[in-house]
């Protein structure tokens, strides 16, 4: 199965008697349909929280989608009637966790968006589909919520799932180079980001190179 994101609003409670990073947010909510029109369902993350249990297998918190930093962990999941809850600590010892807290309590940061896995769906009239049951795989912090992540969820296939290749035209008329989005698929966020600072260093000792006369 082909993993899905989803992206919602991040609405952060921090209390004042928790210890410093612990934090309290939705992770995804039930029944109003997002901007692909895809639903989820009241009771879809049952049967992950009941066997959830970070002390075997943690869940990851990451930031803007880059699996390799890695800034905090999820430590419980409550459902309510609004969706699902997740208390989760930042790994404030770290520079990037300790930032990305500083931003979240500034409201610098807009939007949590989790990675999970489903086969129990339906289709809808609307053309989204309504999810029973997700296995939750990752979750990610991001700074800006999606307009270009509703956008890319909208290449879908039949069969619900992203087309490559009509995600790939969409990646390059939204601007992306023909190599800035084989990278983004071959090695996600980090690839582009090295690319592009590769990039920006042969522009500059092309620069260097010009103004160097014998």
């Amino acid at each position: 199965m082909q993993m899905i994101s989803k992206s919602i609003p991040l609405h952060i409670e921090a209390k004042a008697d928790a210890p410093d990073g612990t934090i309290s947010a939705y992770l995804t909510t039930f029944g109003n349909n997002d901007v692909v029109n895809d639903v989820m369902a009241k009771g879809s993350l049952d049967s992950y929280i009941a066997k959830f249990d970070p002390s075997a297998k943690k869940l990851p918190m990451f930031y803007e989608h880059d699996h390799t930093s890695i800034i905090g962990e999820w430590t419980d999941l409550k459902a309510d009637t609004h969706g699902v809850v997740g208390t989760g600590v930042l790994y404030t010892e770290t520079t990037k966790g300790s930032d990305v807290y500083k931003l979240m309590k500034r409201n610098a940061v807009s939007s949590v968006s989790i990675g999970f896995r489903s086969a129990d769906y339906e289709k809808n009239d609307d053309g989204g589909r309504t999810f029973n049951n997700i296995e939750l795989v990752e979750t990610s912090v991001v700074l800006n919520p999606a307009n270009d992540q509703a956008q890319v969820l909208s290449v879908k296939s039949d069969d619900g799932m992203i087309e490559t290749a009509a995600l790939k035209k969409h990646l390059i008329e939204g601007g992306l180079t023909k190599s800035e989005c084989e990278a983004l698929f071959l090695s996600g966020w980090k690839g582009l980001k090295n690319l592009r600072e590769a990039d920006a260093h042969k522009e500059t000792l092309a620069e260097a190179l010009a103004g160097f006369k014998l």
